[in-house]
């Protein structure tokens, strides 16, 4: 059955795969969008208002840049996998009086295949007070000593706020994408996101 996801579109196993996608990259919860492009797109407009700041590298994805394009917060850029310029784009931020400040990266970067030093990300991102959000669609099944994505191979599980990916590749190569993170995060993101509540959820079978 397809339809939107709050009307009758969420069968059991839509549910069973988000709690398995949760347990396997060590969040609390999951949500499930058409396409990780869906997922970023929206994320941040849903979590992030004027008051608050993004600050995203400078070779993210396509979708992290749409989605960012989305949101009111004000946006920061950083050289890739600079931690030195991140540095001073989170005192930038810091210092115009930004509510929440986010920090999104790929994990790997698509182009290069370079994987995000999200260690240096992430002790920043302590430092200064900031969320951290990493696009895993080119790690998760490829990456980490279990597959779990670079969160696992940088040793940060449990340092990471925010992980989106995909259904497209390692993890059954068929359509889908998600979003994983703290359950108020992802219970915000079933009322809020407008992918997930003007789409039809992803058909059982490929959820199957």
């Amino acid at each position: 059955m397809a339809s939107v996801r709050f009307i009758c579109g969420t069968q059991d196993s839509h549910k069973e795969l988000e709690q398995k996608l949760a347990a396997f990259l060590g969040m609390e919860d999951a949500i499930l969008y058409s396409s990780c492009f869906d997922a970023n797109g929206g994320l941040f407009e849903t979590l992030l208002g004027a008051e608050d700041a993004i600050i995203s590298d400078a070779l993210n994805h396509a979708s992290i840049i749409d989605g960012v394009r989305l949101c009111k917060a004000k946006r920061y850029r950083y050289a890739n996998n600079d931690m030195q310029e991140l540095e001073a784009r989170l005192k930038e931020a810091r210092e115009a009086g930004a509510r929440h400040v986010l920090i999104a990266t790929d994990g790997v970067f698509s182009m290069d295949g370079v994987i995000a030093n999200l260690k240096g990300v992430c002790d920043l991102a302590d430092k200064y007070d900031a969320l951290v959000m990493v696009d895993d669609s080119h790690a998760v099944g490829f990456v980490g000593e279990n597959g779990r994505g670079s969160h696992e191979y940088c040793d940060v599980m449990g340092r990471v706020d925010i992980i989106t990916g995909t259904l497209g590749k390692a993890l059954g190569g068929a359509s889908g994408g998600y979003t994983a993170a703290r359950k108020e995060v992802v219970e915000w993101l079933r009322q809020r996101s407008r992918p997930y509540l003007f789409s039809n959820s992803l058909a059982p079978a490929i959820v199957a």
